[in-house]
């Protein structure tokens, strides 16, 4: 897929990771994912917020969501690789959120804005770089993906300690979908945004009535997730295969008590 008309044209820049050069955009040239949106109260998820100018996206008044988002990368710029996202979605600069009418053009466009709350992924050069230009909060850690007929179980490990395992449908892919990530994360009181434009040529969704499971360990971030009460089965998904993504330099910062923007 490296060939594919979405990577023509790109402009590519470099950047200094303590001594060593890295090219912008990362270039994800083949990837599987699958998404499950857990729903949660909003003010139990402001609690895993870093700042109250991190404003919640509402299903409904009062009720959040928590998204865990699992990517197997087959092949990127920096090698293959395994994620797991756990994230908010949110609104920030902060601004006016009708519930229930964000989260659904949310879904519906395709187009993602969250606060990234963890990020584990399974080589050290994906955690570096994550670190090291975007602020992310990446460890190391265990993903595994296990194919069970019509569902995807992911394990998400750090050592030999279970954090999670979601187990979820792998969607019919009857559609192909353009894909938007706004990602927020913050460092010594400063947000940094990053522009993830992504192309799904088999993608499949399910807005109401996704019946993923999540099962807890006893992982500090499992006892976390679990004291917000999450829903117990998911209310929104998404599946896709042959996935091709731009993970963009990050391109602006604000400070996140005065919303200014911080200069380079």
């Amino acid at each position: 897929m490296r060939d594919d008309p979405f990577f023509e044209d790109t402009p590519i820049k470099t950047l200094d990771m303590e001594g060593e050069p890295f090219e912008f955009p990362v270039l994800y040239y083949n990837f599987r994912m699958i998404s499950s949106t857990f729903t949660a109260k909003t003010k139990k998820l402001k609690k895993l917020l870093p700042h109250s100018n991190f404003k919640p996206i509402e299903i409904l008044p009062g009720t959040g969501m928590l998204i865990v988002t699992a990517f197997e990368y087959l092949d990127t710029a920096i090698g293959p690789y395994n994620e797991v996202a756990i994230a908010i979605p949110v609104r920030f600069p902060p601004g006016f959120v009708f519930p229930g009418l964000s989260a659904i053009s949310m879904m519906r466009k395709n187009r993602f804005s969250v606060y990234i709350h963890h990020l584990p992924v399974t080589t050290d050069i994906a955690r570096m770089g994550g670190v090291h230009f975007y602020n992310y909060p990446k460890f190391l850690s265990e993903i595994t993906f296990e194919d069970q007929d019509q569902n995807l179980e992911v394990t998400l490990k750090e050592g030999d300690e279970l954090i999670l395992k979601m187990n979820a449908a792998k969607l019919p892919l009857k559609q192909s979908a353009r894909l938007e990530f706004h990602t927020y994360s913050i460092k010594e009181n400063v947000v940094m945004h990053t522009f993830v434009d992504g192309w799904a040529p088999r993608y499949g969704v399910k807005m109401m009535g996704h019946k993923a499971k999540l099962e807890l360990g006893v992982h500090r971030i499992s006892q976390e997730i679990s004291e917000l009460n999450l829903s117990k089965t998911s209310s929104s998904g998404q599946y896709a295969e042959g996935v091709m993504s731009k993970l963009h330099a990050p391109d602006q910062r604000w400070n996140v008590d005065t919303l200014a923007v911080v200069s380079e």
